[in-house]
Protein backbone atom coordinates (compact mmCIF):
# COMPACT_ATOMS: atom_id res chain seq x y z
CA UNK A 1 0.00 0.00 0.00
CA UNK A 2 1.22 3.57 -0.89
CA UNK A 3 1.76 5.36 2.76
CA UNK A 4 0.87 8.63 1.05
CA UNK A 5 -2.31 8.07 0.11
CA UNK A 6 -5.99 9.03 2.10
CA UNK A 7 -9.15 8.09 2.45
CA UNK A 8 -11.33 9.08 -0.43
CA UNK A 9 -14.62 10.75 0.29
CA UNK A 10 -16.79 8.87 -0.91
CA UNK A 11 -16.34 5.51 1.60
CA UNK A 12 -18.02 8.51 4.08
CA UNK A 13 -21.15 8.20 1.75
CA UNK A 14 -21.32 4.79 1.60
CA UNK A 15 -24.67 2.79 1.82
CA UNK A 16 -25.19 -0.66 2.62
CA UNK A 17 -27.44 -4.29 1.48
CA UNK A 18 -27.73 -6.42 3.86
CA UNK A 19 -29.96 -9.82 3.15
CA UNK A 20 -29.91 -10.52 7.03
CA UNK A 21 -33.21 -8.73 8.98
CA UNK A 22 -31.46 -8.67 12.54
CA UNK A 23 -27.31 -8.69 12.14
CA UNK A 24 -25.37 -8.73 14.69
CA UNK A 25 -24.89 -5.91 17.18
CA UNK A 26 -21.12 -5.41 16.28
CA UNK A 27 -20.05 -6.13 13.24
CA UNK A 28 -17.43 -5.01 11.04
CA UNK A 29 -17.32 -5.08 7.03
CA UNK A 30 -15.32 -5.61 4.66
CA UNK A 31 -14.63 -6.37 1.08
CA UNK A 32 -11.74 -8.01 -1.13
CA UNK A 33 -13.00 -6.39 -4.08
CA UNK A 34 -10.96 -3.48 -5.68
CA UNK A 35 -7.76 -3.31 -3.96
CA UNK A 36 -5.60 -0.57 -3.60
CA UNK A 37 -8.04 1.44 -4.77
CA UNK A 38 -8.03 -0.12 -7.91
CA UNK A 39 -10.92 -1.03 -9.65
CA UNK A 40 -10.10 -4.58 -11.19
CA UNK A 41 -12.09 -6.44 -13.62
CA UNK A 42 -14.85 -8.90 -12.41
CA UNK A 43 -12.74 -12.17 -12.47
CA UNK A 44 -10.34 -10.61 -10.22
CA UNK A 45 -12.77 -9.42 -7.96
CA UNK A 46 -14.57 -13.06 -7.68
CA UNK A 47 -11.15 -14.71 -7.19
CA UNK A 48 -10.58 -12.17 -3.91
CA UNK A 49 -14.00 -12.92 -2.72
CA UNK A 50 -13.46 -16.27 -2.98
CA UNK A 51 -10.07 -15.96 -0.92
CA UNK A 52 -11.60 -13.70 1.99
CA UNK A 53 -13.86 -16.00 2.06
CA UNK A 54 -11.95 -18.94 2.74
CA UNK A 55 -9.48 -16.63 5.18
CA UNK A 56 -12.64 -16.28 7.18
CA UNK A 57 -13.97 -19.52 7.50
CA UNK A 58 -10.65 -20.72 8.29
CA UNK A 59 -10.88 -18.40 11.19
CA UNK A 60 -13.80 -19.72 12.24
CA UNK A 61 -15.17 -16.33 12.04
CA UNK A 62 -19.66 -15.78 12.14
CA UNK A 63 -20.02 -13.95 8.90
CA UNK A 64 -23.17 -13.10 6.53
CA UNK A 65 -23.01 -11.03 2.92
CA UNK A 66 -23.36 -7.29 2.95
CA UNK A 67 -22.73 -5.19 -0.13
CA UNK A 68 -21.58 -1.36 -0.22
CA UNK A 69 -21.59 1.25 -2.17
CA UNK A 70 -22.48 4.46 -3.51
CA UNK A 71 -25.96 6.07 -2.53
CA UNK A 72 -27.42 4.92 -5.88
CA UNK A 73 -25.57 1.86 -5.97
CA UNK A 74 -23.72 2.15 -9.74
CA UNK A 75 -21.40 1.68 -7.63
CA UNK A 76 -21.28 -1.81 -5.47
CA UNK A 77 -18.58 -4.04 -3.75
CA UNK A 78 -19.84 -7.39 -2.38
CA UNK A 79 -17.88 -8.14 1.25
CA UNK A 80 -18.75 -9.69 4.19
CA UNK A 81 -20.12 -8.25 7.83
CA UNK A 82 -17.92 -10.27 10.13
CA UNK A 83 -17.88 -10.69 13.77
CA UNK A 84 -14.31 -10.03 15.16
CA UNK A 85 -12.21 -7.57 16.56
CA UNK A 86 -11.11 -4.54 15.34
CA UNK A 87 -7.04 -5.65 15.02
CA UNK A 88 -9.07 -8.86 13.15
CA UNK A 89 -10.55 -6.58 10.82
CA UNK A 90 -7.88 -4.40 10.03
CA UNK A 91 -5.29 -7.74 9.58
CA UNK A 92 -8.01 -8.79 6.84
CA UNK A 93 -8.03 -5.62 5.42
CA UNK A 94 -4.79 -5.08 4.72
CA UNK A 95 -4.28 -9.01 4.01
CA UNK A 96 -6.82 -7.83 0.97
CA UNK A 97 -5.13 -4.61 0.13
CA UNK A 98 -8.17 -2.55 1.18
CA UNK A 99 -8.01 0.95 2.44
CA UNK A 100 -10.82 0.77 5.06
CA UNK A 101 -13.47 -1.43 6.82
CA UNK A 102 -16.74 0.04 8.18
CA UNK A 103 -17.58 -1.39 11.82
CA UNK A 104 -20.86 -1.26 13.06
CA UNK A 105 -21.31 -0.94 16.73
CA UNK A 106 -24.40 0.59 18.42
CA UNK A 107 -26.32 0.75 15.18
CA UNK A 108 -23.95 3.59 14.45
CA UNK A 109 -21.49 3.60 11.33
CA UNK A 110 -18.04 4.14 11.52
CA UNK A 111 -15.46 4.02 8.98
CA UNK A 112 -11.81 2.91 10.00
CA UNK A 113 -8.52 3.95 8.12
CA UNK A 114 -7.03 0.90 6.79
CA UNK A 115 -4.16 3.01 5.67
CA UNK A 116 -0.31 3.54 7.08
CA UNK A 117 -1.82 7.18 7.15
CA UNK A 118 -3.80 6.58 10.26
CA UNK A 119 -6.81 9.24 9.56
CA UNK A 120 -9.10 9.32 12.89
CA UNK A 121 -12.30 6.97 12.87
CA UNK A 122 -15.02 8.48 11.74
CA UNK A 123 -19.12 7.96 12.25
CA UNK A 124 -20.71 8.01 8.56
CA UNK A 125 -24.33 7.74 10.27
CA UNK A 126 -27.06 5.24 11.53
CA UNK A 127 -26.58 1.49 10.23
CA UNK A 128 -30.41 1.66 9.56
CA UNK A 129 -30.61 4.83 7.90
CA UNK A 130 -27.38 3.67 5.07
CA UNK A 131 -29.36 0.55 4.45
CA UNK A 132 -30.52 0.64 0.82
CA UNK A 133 -33.29 -1.73 -0.65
Amino acid sequence: MDTGRTLRPEYRDAYFRCPVPEPPAHFFIITAHNPDGKEVDDASNAIADSSLRREIAALGLESFPVTGGSPDFSHAEPGFGIVCTRDTALTLARQFCQDAVFEVRHGQVILISALPSAEPDVVIGEWLDRLSG
